[in-house]
């Protein structure tokens, strides 16, 4: 692979870890709701700890994918690239897992904000 698809894989890939950790977070908060566990305080707890520890290691991954990626390219385009393939995959996280809505206007900023970086990187 050349240095520029490195840089957009490595960015793509911190942007997908750091979605996953914010889904993650949310299913260990609700994990009630998200796995039906009628309040059995063990296995309640022992699903979060779990989501706990795969919030720490997307985390570790959005790092590690980051820096990875500011090895083949620049600062803005790695955070560009990372930005926006990271609200990117919260939004479909958000529709196909949690059966949320995007409205117009949120839309409307996340595009408004992946063209300013990209008009910045220019």
């Amino acid at each position: 692979m050349n240095r520029r698809l490195k840089n957009v894989v490595y960015a793509a890939s911190a942007g997908i870890c750091g979605s996953s950790a914010g889904a993650f977070s949310k299913i260990g908060m609700g994990v009630d709701e998200f796995f039906g566990i009628n309040h059995q305080a063990s296995y309640t707890n022992l699903a979060r700890f779990a989501m706990v520890v795969m919030v720490v290691l997307a985390n570790i991954g959005v790092w590690l994918m980051y820096t990875r990626s500011l090895r083949f390219g620049s600062t803005l385009t790695s955070t560009g690239i990372s930005i926006a393939s990271n609200y990117i995959f919260t939004a479909l996280t958000g529709v196909l897992l949690f059966a949320e809505s995007s409205s117009i206007l949120w839309a409307c900023g996340t595009l408004s904000v992946m063209i300013g970086v990209i008009l910045m990187s220019i």
